[in-house]
């Protein structure tokens, strides 16, 4: 039953911008279950793997994982500066 709160909380994440940007700073199963309860969903680090090894077993997870990978790292989610292309240069020639 806990996993299905893993699996529940995620989805909340998924949906609430708030809760996605703090679930970005998440850096293991046991900070991921003390932002959980801070939210009010109850569940163990060893619910939050179980969870995971059955979301592996989906068709598609794989995929899905592939795109929430690249939507989260994607240059319009970091402090990447603007592409501003090949600037001339603009110094002295060597002799």
């Amino acid at each position: 039953m806990a996993k299905e709160k893993v699996i529940e909380f995620l989805n909340e994440a998924a949906q609430n911008q708030d809760l996605k940007n703090k679930l970005q700073t998440v850096k293991n199963p046991d900070e991921l279950t003390t932002l959980a309860q801070k939210e009010g969903f109850e569940f163990s680090s060893k619910n939050v793997d179980e969870a995971l090894d059955e979301l592996k077993q989906k068709p598609g997870f794989f995929g899905k994982l592939a795109e929430a990978i690249a939507e989260a790292f994607s240059p319009d989610h970091d402090n990447a500066p603007p592409a501003i292309g090949v600037q001339p240069y603009s110094g002295d020639s060597s002799k």
